[in-house]
């Protein structure tokens, strides 16, 4: 069988630990079509779960991997997850990592994401805000793959349900557990007349503040902010001031 590596390096040393119990899987996805679909399944199987052996057939449509068993069934979950053609966004999409007692994978499905664009904005506010080092995206479905702890997954529901268009502007923070001082709020600025005109505000707000993580989604004109309880008082005055000039 010829193997043309998409996306993907054949025994990449990405610095994960060694194992010794390895086995070979193969799995075929039947709904992804597109390359470029391929390539972003094939990726978010090999990233997520730490599989540092991965070979992918663009002619056949598969990934194979040589990973631990607990890889490899991590591996299996997503695969059954993306490579579907019926999406259930209303239902939590969520897999606990065996044997850890914090350590879970969970997919978002942004289905009000009108484009592209609007869909990568909104994965890369809720990724930084959250602080995951493991998030991808599967831009045909619009599926956000996120793994972390529960309190960076429940942050994530908690933003992109801010972050929902039909979403009401609403004064609600979200204080991270076991936290004294580690607040996040969503602002909305609906009022600036353009993109120019909000990304502006949501600088002056940063620079005011001297809050380090400001991050912006431009369709709804939504700020997400993580910083002190007074310097997101002090954002939250200056977003009222700003969006009514």
């Amino acid at each position: 069988m010829r193997t043309a590596a998409i996306g993907l390096a054949l025994f990449t040393c990405l610095g994960w630990g060694q194992t010794t119990d390895l086995r070979d899987r193969t799995f075929f996805l039947t709904h992804t079509p597109a390359v470029q679909q391929f390539q972003e399944v094939a990726t978010v199987i090999r990233t997520i779960a730490d599989i540092r052996e991965a070979a992918a057939d663009k002619d056949q449509r598969s990934v194979t991997v040589h990973a631990s068993a607990s890889q490899i069934t991590m591996a299996e979950w997503l695969f059954n997850e993306l490579d579907t053609q019926t999406v259930q966004a209303s239902v939590p999409h969520e897999y606990r990592v065996p044997g850890t007692t914090d350590d879970l994978v969970r997919l978002f499905y942004l289905t009000d994401a009108a484009t592209v664009q609007d869909f990568q904005e909104a994965a890369t506010l809720v990724r930084t805000i959250a602080d995951f080092r493991r998030a991808f995206t599967y831009n045909e479905p619009r599926a956000f793959v996120v793994r972390g702890t529960a309190a960076q997954i429940g942050l994530a529901e908690w933003l992109l349900k801010e972050l929902e268009p039909s979403a009401t502007p609403s004064t609600r923070e979200y204080r991270m557990p076991n936290s004294n001082d580690d607040v996040v709020r969503v602002l909305h600025l609906g009022n600036t007349q353009n993109v120019q005109d909000f990304q502006k505000a949501a600088t002056a707000i940063r620079n005011a503040t001297q809050i380090q993580r400001v991050f912006t989604y431009n369709s709804p004109r939504a700020v997400a902010l993580r910083g002190t309880a007074d310097q997101i008082a002090l954002a939250a005055r200056l977003a009222k001031d700003l969006d009514h000039r």
